[in-house]
């Protein structure tokens, strides 16, 4: 494990040394484009929930579980449930 950390702190210095030799122009734009690409993804990801969503599909929630071993009942279900209103009287 420590030649692991070794050889990635390695790597950070080496590439920390890489950047901080380019110009600060060429940093700028470097930075520039990164920031407009994470932009741009994000407002994908958002436009894609959005239709989505507005498409009316809903996630499946639940489904997917089929590793519930038989005989056991979830909790939601063997409880009874009792109105609040009879509680209240």
């Amino acid at each position: 494990m420590k030649k692991f950390r070794k050889t990635i702190a390695q790597y950070i210095l080496h590439t920390e040394q890489k950047w901080k030799a380019l110009p600060e122009k060429r940093q700028r734009l470097f930075t520039k484009v990164f920031l407009a690409g994470y932009t741009l993804l994000t407002l994908c990801v958002f436009v894609q929930i959005w239709v989505n969503g507005a498409n009316g599909k809903n996630i499946p929630i639940g489904g997917h579980i089929s590793n519930i071993p038989t005989g056991i009942q979830p909790m939601n279900q063997s409880l009874k449930t009792t109105p609040i209103n009879n509680i209240q009287k």
